[in-house]
């Protein structure tokens, strides 16, 4: 058997670790890991590779050579562009002979990889995936099996609320040759994403074999040094273990007999001097520790010096050639990049690093979010720009945007400087909503658009927010090429005479106006002469949208109508006076309806003289029912996984298909795309109509449902009286976040017997409008579970008997 070995991964969550050596060269209990690999492979009788390289390949060429120094067959392909996975092994597929295994070169494991050939073999199948069991699947692709262990779904890294199981795919594959048959040359082609999708839709076979055994992604500097630890302790069985305390010490290092060593991996040329502490540290080649220093849980990169009498707190990560003074501390979870230089007597107690920014991802889906002036910098916006100039392209138009904040002003200007270093065009909007900039997307301006704004819910934070040239979010996978150039410097500058240009962007507001009016009935919202009060919340909206209302006869109080930069962003406490407040106006006027947008122009809430701000699920309810009874021919409407059943209840009235999406914005401006689908709501205010634009837009959807009213004839409390209710219930179930894949796959177990929905979390339909739905939080240690049913007594005790089942999977200390 050959092995294709996958070795040209960046290793941006190492940073600083992986700055002068790509991923698979870190080391191991003083060897890199690759070679931990490649002696697994021989263990098994495999010693004929071909080795994938794309991050500085001349780094693993010059260690490996042809492979002779170890006993094994290396070839090598480096592939000119980004192939994904699949597309990448493709490239080997000329050195192939038969069957092969995939392997990526940068984890830790001690798999029995004759067993799983073994395996593959016993079931004569195209395609065999080694499975495991983790206690945090997030970040790996998720793997459901039925009782033959045949595959029957993927879902390739998934958020909190999508986990519906906790055993995940280890990237350890076993194929026969002709897997080559069913991937593309020349294509960008995932495994995961992709291939196997494929297979599974063509009906051919793919087994799983859950592989007993240890198996570790070194994915971020903690499991580095967790991944040494366990090295260490033994508990790879191919590996030495050193005891409890016992260390691995170079036999070229030169250790002090007064220096105290502890479960520590100590490389080559390292001095150690009388009287420091090294305890649970890796400390890589011609490293120099003082004496009297002491350091806990550390990494210290090459060619570092350590002063005499400093101390290094735990979880410090000091990257190649640094110079650590004497009698310095450093504090927990510091990291300090390569080349720096820490003076006698410094107290370090935050990251010293090029541009201080983190080292994990920088986005939240189409968002990158960090502390206002600290992490979200003019020198980070600089950067971010040329980034994303560079991955645009020269002579390309980016229109950018902001809210009404001096931080989100300086930002933009920052990052419009990194753009047209870059080569590329900014088309600089000024204070705009973000459903506007949508708008100038849409229509072809631009070729990318960015919109800067204080955080709406952390005064602290700003978000920077990413939209594709259709105005539509940016995908993951153009996120991720943004991530792969920001952390690998690999971006390029245009010459001094291609510097791009600036101009500022005319006439939007007159050409949104336009457009907003011509998809809507105005005549019939004119001829009602409604009475309305607007809640603007401090925001954008109020620079635009009340002389477009001058348009529909309307009599209007407005609230919050004016730009305040210290009041767009509110606690929730805050928010829910405002809401109290914005009610007792509406009541006390006895106008016909009031609405409140949210500061960004995207989400609203409705209040009547009679009622209360609506529920977001009955607010949606409410507007569903509405536009159908308003609008012909619609075939299908799509809404959030998470939205009441009350929604399949009315379009079930009207012969009305629901399609159930995922709870992101990205997804409902996804299901915009299907031709039939002409109404996406979601449960907290967003509306989308896709004849005027794929996004939420609170001042079209305020519009609209006005609209909606005058024609259909009914109110939103009449219609709230006539339209069936649902009673749904709410629990918060705290865990820990190791616990959450266990959690999904226990609770999915146990619900089989009934049918059952995995979009986001589970969903299961116990009888007719009676729904169970666990899913996972995205960001904090919970579980929620809502149940839904026609009565609030079924309700209360379906909610009792499902949350009993729940937290008998959690731990005891979390309950």
């Amino acid at each position: 058997m050959q092995a294709v070995i996958m070795a040209g991964g960046f290793g941006t969550r190492l940073r600083p670790l992986t700055n002068n050596i790509p991923k698979p060269m870190v080391p191991i209990l003083n060897n890199p890991i690759l070679e931990h690999i490649i002696n697994l492979l021989k263990l098994h009788g495999i010693r004929d590779y071909v080795v994938l390289l794309f991050f500085m390949p001349d780094k693993i060429k010059d260690f490996l050579g042809d492979g002779r120094k170890f006993g094994v067959r290396i070839r090598y392909v480096v592939p000119t562009e980004d192939y994904g996975t699949a597309g990448a092994v493709k490239l080997s597929e000329k050195y192939i002979d038969d069957n092969f295994i995939v392997i990526s070169g940068d984890v830790l494991t001690d798999f029995n990889l004759s067993a799983i050939a073994s395996f593959h073999e016993s079931r004569d199948t195209t395609a065999t995936i080694s499975l495991y069991s983790s206690k945090n699947p997030l970040q790996f692709g998720i793997v459901l099996t039925d009782d033959k262990q045949r595959i029957v779904r993927f879902l390739e890294k998934p958020s909190s609320s999508e986990v519906f199981s906790d055993t995940i795919n280890t990237g350890i594959y076993l194929f026969k040759k002709s897997i080559f048959n069913y991937i593309p040359a020349g294509e960008n082609f995932d495994f995961s994403k992709d291939l196997f999708p494929r297979l599974l839709k063509e009906k051919i076979p793919i087994y799983g074999y859950k592989t007993p055994g240890y198996w570790r992604d070194v994915g971020n500097l903690e499991e580095y040094i967790d991944a040494n630890m366990d090295a260490l302790k033994g508990k790879l069985d191919h590996l030495e273990s050193y005891g409890k305390l016992g260390s691995c010490i170079s036999p070229k290092a030169n250790i002090s007999k007064d220096a105290v060593i502890e479960s520590s991996i100590i490389g080559s040329g390292v001095k150690i001097e009388s009287g420091a502490v090294v305890k649970n540290s890796v400390l890589w080649d011609n490293v120099t520790v003082s004496k009297e220093s002491r350091l806990l849980y550390d990494v210290v990169g090459k060619n570092c010096f350590i002063g005499r009498g400093t101390r290094i707190n735990d979880y410090v990560f000091i990257g190649d050639n640094c110079h650590i003074g004497n009698n310095a501390f450093i504090s927990s979870s510091v990291k300090i990049w390569n080349n720096k230089r820490i003076e006698n007597n410094d107290k370090i107690t935050r990251s010293v690093i090029y541009d201080d920014r983190f080292f994990s991802d920088l986005f939240t889906d189409s968002r990158i979010t960090g502390f206002s002036n600290l992490q979200i910098n003019p020198e980070f916006g600089a950067k971010l720009g040329a980034v994303y100039g560079a991955f645009v392209g020269a002579g390309s138009k980016i229109i950018i945007a902001r809210d009404s904040d001096y931080i989100s002003n300086m930002i933009k200007r920052s990052i419009s400087s990194g753009i047209m270093s870059a080569g590329a065009n900014i088309i600089d909007s000024q204070v705009m909503p973000i459903p506007i900039l949508r708008q100038e997307l849409k229509s072809g301006e631009g070729d990318g658009g960015i919109f800067v704004r204080k955080s709406p819910f952390d005064r602290t934070s700003t978000d920077i927010i990413f939209f594709d040239k259709d105005g539509r979010d940016l995908s993951g996978n153009k996120t991720k090429s943004i991530e792969r150039l920001f952390f690998s410097e690999e971006y390029k500058r245009a010459d001094y005479d291609k510097v791009g240009s600036f101009r500022y962007l005319e006439r939007a507001n007159e050409k949104y106006t336009k457009h907003f009016l011509n998809c809507l009935d105005v005549a019939a919202i004119r001829k009602k002469k409604f009475k309305v009060v607007i809640d603007y919340s401090y925001g954008i909206a109020s620079t635009i949208f009340p002389g477009i209302l001058g348009e529909f006869n309307v009599d209007i109080v407005s609230l919050s109508a004016h730009l305040d930069k210290d009041k767009i962003t509110r606690t929730e406490e805050e928010f829910h006076r405002s809401q109290k407040h914005f009610f007792e106006v509406v009541k006390s006027l006895k106008y016909d309806i009031g609405f409140m947008i949210d500061s960004g122009g995207e989400k609203i809430w409705i209040v009547t003289p009679f009622k209360d701000v609506l529920d977001g699920n009955r607010l949606l309810v409410l507007v569903l029912k509405m536009y159908l009874l308003v609008t012909k021919d619609v075939k299908k409407i799509a809404v959030p996984v998470r939205a009441t059943g009350e929604v399949d209840i009315v379009a079930g009235e009207f012969g009305v298909e629901v399609e159930r999406v995922k709870d992101t914005h990205y997804s409902m401006m996804m299901a915009c795309d299907h031709e039939d689908v002409k109404f996406v709501g979601g449960a907290f205010g967003g509306f989308l109509f896709p004849e005027f634009l794929y996004a939420t837009d609170g001042m079209f959807s305020v519009a609209k449902i006005l609209e909606l009213i005058a024609k259909s004839g009914y109110s939103i409390d009449e219609l709230d009286r006539n339209t069936p209710r649902l009673h749904m219930m709410k629990e918060n179930l705290e865990c820990s976040r190791d616990e959450k894949g266990s959690i999904m796959r226990k609770f999915m177990e146990n619900t089989m017997n009934y049918r059952q929905e995995l979009i986001d979390g589970v969903k299961v339909f116990l009888e007719k409008d009676t729904t169970v739905l666990c899913i996972p939080d995205r960001d904090r240690n919970l579980v929620h579970l809502n149940v839904e049913s026609p009565t609030k007594i079924r309700t209360r005790s379906v909610m009792k008997e499902y949350k009993k089942m729940v937290q008998s999977y959690i731990s005891k200390e979390k309950q």
